[in-house]
């Protein structure tokens, strides 16, 4: 099928709690360059790099961190250790530390959640903690422990002697899923450090399979279905150069095969009585709908609202931001019983959320012939 090749007819509509103007662009992302030295070098805002050019590194050779950020290239490892300047409230994860930290890079970058946590202490810190220029004491609370799996825990401030409280896990490897919600102690605020690695864009993302259909996404790009639609568009739009993809690409997409009942219920009560009626029943943040002879047909239709900008570069409008937004991303889609009209959602796999109301409305969500399995590819 080419780009333009669309259904006619095709009723769209688009409706969200996040902004789909921007969609991402690896260009619309701040950052600070950091200059090749011998030495680990911090700019004004507090940003750091290396020499080291293995890993996290732009085609001139430097590291690359975005604004708000602070980033260490371990030159004896493969490790970019990132930590989130203004702190960690209810997230973000490590997986998104890394991805938002780091995503102006050459190379894709995920968390390495099998990374062994040798980093159990502040003797054992140091080099780290040195890498993103401060020192450590220790905590206070917590009997010194990190309240939270797998992570390690800075304050956000420094006290008069340039020191932040550090607190440490007990567990054997990093987290890459958990942060430490609204933990404080004494007033202070908490930062996750992070280990970050390049990695393929197919080996990129940690899925959890159930309620997720994998457990790492790979590129399956042909037939009709919304998955391998998506990703379809995800990788051309990385192999033509479209401005929506970062330097370090787009990753496949996973499907949050728990919610599909539940989208199937939306479509369905959304058709009778209006696009979005139902808007957020599956947990979703963002929400597209339309009809169309397969989900492919919807999916096109929604990539078809590219237009130029101001200056003339094509870029997504409306439905198609979801598409192309980077970083390790999901969604969940339904189809009416009786007819084309397809929900597809994003921001979210609230599987609990979405079982519930089916649970609570016996007949309200069904499957159908071209249901997802639930089980882990």
């Amino acid at each position: 099928m080419t780009y333009s090749s669309l259904l006619t007819g095709l009723v769209l509509s688009v409706i969200g709690l996040v902004s789909f103007s921007g969609c991402g662009s690896g260009t619309d992302i701040e950052e600070d360059v950091v200059a090749d030295t011998d030495a680990f070098a911090t700019t004004a805002g507090g940003r750091t790099g290396s020499k080291d050019r293995s890993v996290g590194t732009g085609p001139d050779g430097v590291v690359r961190c975005a604004k708000g950020y602070r980033c260490f290239n371990d030159k004896d490892s493969d490790v970019v250790w990132v930590m989130k300047e203004d702190g960690n409230v209810n997230g973000p994860t490590c997986q998104q530390v890394c991805e938002g930290a780091l995503a102006n890079s050459d190379a894709f970058h995920g968390c390495d959640g099998g990374q062994p946590l040798r980093q159990r202490d502040i003797a054992s810190f140091k080099k780290v903690s040195d890498g993103l220029g401060f020192t450590c004491k220790p905590g206070k609370c917590w009997k010194g422990e990190a309240p939270g799996e797998g992570m390690v825990l800075i304050s956000i401030d420094a006290d008069k002697n340039g020191s932040k409280s550090c607190y440490f896990p007990s567990e054997k490897t990093y987290s890459c899923n958990a942060h430490p919600g609204n933990a404080n102690c004494f007033g202070e605020r908490y930062s996750t450090v992070c280990p970050c690695v390049a990695k393929p864009l197919d080996q990129a993302c940690n899925w959890t399979c159930p309620p997720h259909n994998t457990k790492t996404a790979k590129w399956k790009t042909d037939g009709t279905s919304c998955l391998a639609r998506i990703n379809y568009w995800r990788k051309r739009a990385c192999d033509e150069g479209w401005p929506e993809c970062p330097p370090g690409g787009l990753p496949p997409m996973a499907e949050c095969t728990a919610c599909h009942e539940c989208a199937n219920s939306e479509a369905e009560y959304d058709k009778d009585r209006g696009a979005h009626a139902s808007f957020k029943r599956c947990g979703e943040t963002a929400q597209g709908e339309g009809g169309g002879r397969t989900c492919a047909d919807v999916i096109d239709a929604f990539i078809a609202e590219r237009k130029p900008d101001a200056t003339g570069v094509m870029r997504c409008q409306g439905h198609c931001g979801p598409i192309l937004r980077p970083g390790c991303r999901s969604f969940s889609w339904g189809k009416d019983r009786d007819s084309n009209f397809h929900t597809i959602n994003w921001g979210g796999c609230d599987a609990n959320k979405c079982q519930n109301f089916c649970k609570n409305r016996p007949g309200a969500c069904f499957t159908h012939a071209t249901s997802p399995s639930k089980t882990c590819q």
